[in-house]
């Protein structure tokens, strides 16, 4: 069976992120370009880039003094100085306080347009990810937050428009254990789907071969590695000067992790690019095999669709329209 693998490489803007009918737009508008001329009969998976979805936090319907701040940081508390009234409700005092106060409006904007999405396209999206509390909905309670904990959490969304997982970010980066994060527990990451099991390791959780080994042991054929990488793609290397940032993700990352391994076969990693306050962020999104890339973006920066078509084994559920 032929499936179409697509990464979604975005460049940060703030327009998209001020309201949801926005937002909703451009997801809608990147997903039908991403998969336009497609044959309509073969399935397909998008994947978007990590902290995708981060901007609504700080964007989504806020004040010019939130948008023009200087840092993330005078952002944040910008936001809590006009929300300060919310505090004080139980449970939202601490210091993620910010992504629960922001979590209620800011969750239902982010599943819906990816929900809308998947539909209009008929295809399985990892909706990049977005800082937030694990929120839930059941009829007493309605949307609420499961526990204290603030994770880096991945949507995957069915063609059906139904949510199959949130996925939780394992290894933290410095700059997320900052940002006052949780590492969530391992063996969340893969998932069951018509097409077979897929596997979401965001950013960093793919260069750790713990999450790797599961995921290839749960016979999963795909690696979805949602990254946003807040370094220069030709600079200097964080851990080593002495070698290049974006030469060293090519030999470390999904090519290598996928060589030898049982089940796995490809890697899709989506990219994030551009500013976001005091961060700034660059890569060349991929498709990958064991040992090499099957498609690369020509450059680091920029809005850019990275598409590859690849055979898998018929799965015992067909996909079907």
């Amino acid at each position: 069976m032929r499936v179409h693998l697509i990464a979604v490489q975005t460049e940060l803007q703030t327009a998209p992120y001020t309201s949801a009918q926005a937002f909703n737009q451009y997801v809608l508008e990147l997903t039908r370009a991403a998969t336009e001329g497609l044959p309509q009969d073969e399935p397909r998976i998008l994947a978007f880039p990590e902290a995708f979805a981060l901007p609504l936090v700080f964007w989504l319907e806020t004040s010019r003094a939130v948008l023009e701040a200087k840092t993330s940081l005078q952002a944040a508390l910008q936001l809590l100085r006009e929300h300060w009234p919310a505090l004080l409700r139980p449970g939202v005092w601490g210091p993620a306080a910010l992504y629960h106060l922001r979590a209620p409006l800011v969750w239902p904007v982010y599943e819906q347009a990816f929900q809308e999405a998947a539909r209009a396209v008929r295809a399985y999206i990892v909706a990049g990810s977005i800082f937030s509390p694990h929120m839930d909905w059941e009829p007493v309670q309605q949307l609420h937050p499961r526990g204290k904990g603030v994770y880096n959490l991945s949507l995957v969304v069915s063609p059906q428009g139904t949510v199959l997982g949130r996925i939780p970010k394992v290894h933290l980066t410095a700059e997320e254990r900052h940002a006052f994060l949780t590492g969530g527990q391992p063996g969340r990451h893969t998932l069951k789907t018509r097409l077979g099991t897929l596997a979401n390791l965001i950013c960093l959780d793919a260069f750790h071969d713990d999450l790797i080994e599961q995921a290839d042991a749960a016979g999963a054929w795909l690696v979805v590695q949602p990254s946003a990488n807040a370094a220069r793609w030709e600079g200097p290397w964080s851990a080593d000067p002495r070698e290049i940032e974006g030469s060293v993700w090519l030999r470390e990352g999904l090519a290598k992790k996928l060589q030898n391994r049982e089940n796995l076969r490809y890697g899709l990693n989506p990219m994030l690019n551009g500013h976001f306050y005091d961060l700034y962020f660059e890569g060349k999104s991929g498709i990958y095999q064991a040992g090499a890339p099957l498609a690369l973006a020509e450059s680091a920066t920029g809005n850019t669709f990275v598409r590859a078509v690849v055979e898998i084994l018929d799965s015992p559920s067909r996909y079907t329209r």
